[in-house]
């Protein structure tokens, strides 16, 4: 699916800036296997390569380390000039290739500050080693792509200049997998909240500033539909842990696009172990099919460090009930009232299989979805400013496999 496809920056821009590729010339990148988010260095080489006649100078050896949300103050980078050279730290600067204001999209180096001296027919090689070290923005959720180019230099906005040689490898990032546990997996279709704890832990303890995330109520391959099931059928509701007051949330794709969920205002607890109240209310219309899921988390779009969990869940009829789905029902007390079990957690991107349309749709509208929202409290998120992320509503109609269930949805990348 091309949309799922998340372009580099670098491989965005190289084309317009490169002056032309020089064959005698060349540049190589070793080692550099992973990094761990908030973890040790990576290591490896970048090695310049003189296949001339004559001795080869003034090019200078430029770094890209690529990633959505990557910027500055979330890498540092040291390099050693040979074998034997001592660390020295690498000034970085941030990429401004996109209309974002964070700039937040990568950082780049010209890793000397001058130009680079290779004997005819030889090599000078350099160390690198980089880390991702905790910041107060949102990220990284990409692994990074190492670029090294021999170039004229950066010019003032981080890009590249006169490029004439460029390398690229893909280090895989580490240490953000997160998993959500606590959605329900049977529900009372009695048209009354059921109140549920969903709870958000990253596994070593970095906080990433997840800021907001999103349910998706799938019925199943016989009854459910991409915009969700109708109002009347199926609510979540999200408490403020402040007040105790509840806020309907979006239950479809269109919902998943909003991420309307609040962590910021509504999650409590540690950054990288988070707790939201929430409660799921099912009318009597509301029927389920084998295939049926209740997913959660935060879907930026393709890449290995996304949360999404699928519990599969099931709706038991109970005979006599409301239709409908009352939205003046008392709310239940913030503690699980229905069964939960553990689901899994997303620690790739899930593959996109076409699904035929169901025959039966338990909804011919979609339900009202909250717009995101990205004030309140943070004392213990930051804001991350990356209100373009989410998924194109346009591009729906794709749907997402992911633990015995399908789910519609659609991505799209940062770039404006």
């Amino acid at each position: 699916m091309a949309a799922s496809l998340i372009a580099s920056p670098i491989a965005l821009s190289l084309p317009a800036q490169a002056a032309g590729p020089d064959k005698e010339h060349s540049v190589q990148v070793d080692g550099f296997t992973s990094v761990e988010a908030g973890g040790g260095w990576s290591e490896g080489t970048v090695t310049v390569k003189n296949d001339a006649d004559a001795p080869y100078g003034g090019q200078h050896l430029v770094l890209y380390l690529g990633s959505e949300m990557l910027g500055t103050d979330q890498v540092v980078a040291e390099y050693a000039d040979g074998a034997s050279g001592s660390w020295q730290p690498v000034k970085l600067v941030n990429q401004a290739m996109s209309n974002q204001p964070t700039g937040y999209e990568g950082v780049a180096a010209d890793l000397t500050g001058a130009g680079i001296d290779v004997q005819p027919h030889a090599a000078r090689t350099f160390k690198l080693r980089f880390k991702l070290v905790q910041s107060k923005h949102e990220g990284p959720w990409e692994d990074v792509s190492l670029h090294a180019m021999l170039a004229a230099g950066l010019d003032a906005k981080g890009q590249v200049k006169d490029w004439t040689a460029t390398t690229q490898k893909t280090v895989k990032t580490t240490g953000l997998t997160t998993t959500v546990t606590g959605l329900p997996k049977d529900v009372p279709a009695d048209g009354k909240p059921h109140a549920f704890q969903v709870s958000i832990k990253t596994a070593n303890g970095f906080d990433w500033h997840l800021t907001q995330a999103s349910f998706f109520v799938w019925a199943g391959q016989k009854y459910g539909s991409g915009p969700g099931p109708a109002a009347c059928d199926a609510q979540v509701d999200v408490q403020d842990p402040k007040d105790g007051s509840w806020h309907k949330v979006g239950t479809a794709a269109a919902g998943v696009d909003g991420q309307d969920v609040n962590l910021t205002k509504w999650a409590t607890g540690p950054a990288d172990n988070r707790v939201l109240n929430a409660r799921i209310t099912l009318g009597r219309n509301f029927k389920t099919d084998k295939d049926a899921s209740l997913g959660f988390g935060y879907y930026p779009g393709a890449g290995p460090m996304l949360f999404w969990a699928m519990q599969p869940f099931a709706a038991t009829p109970v005979e006599g009930a409301p239709e409908c789905v009352n939205p003046d029902a008392p709310a239940p007390a913030p503690t699980a009232t229905t069964p939960a079990s553990t689901a899994p957690v997303a620690t790739s991107a899930p593959a996109v299989v076409p699904v035929a349309a169901p025959t039966t749709a338990s909804a011919t509208t979609a339900p009202a979805v909250a717009s995101a929202a990205g004030t309140g409290d943070r004392s213990e998120l930051a804001d991350t400013g990356s209100s373009g992320l989410g998924l194109t509503t346009g591009v729906a109609g794709a749907l997402l496999a992911a633990g015995g269930a399908a789910v519609v949805l659609a991505r799209r990348t940062r770039r404006g």
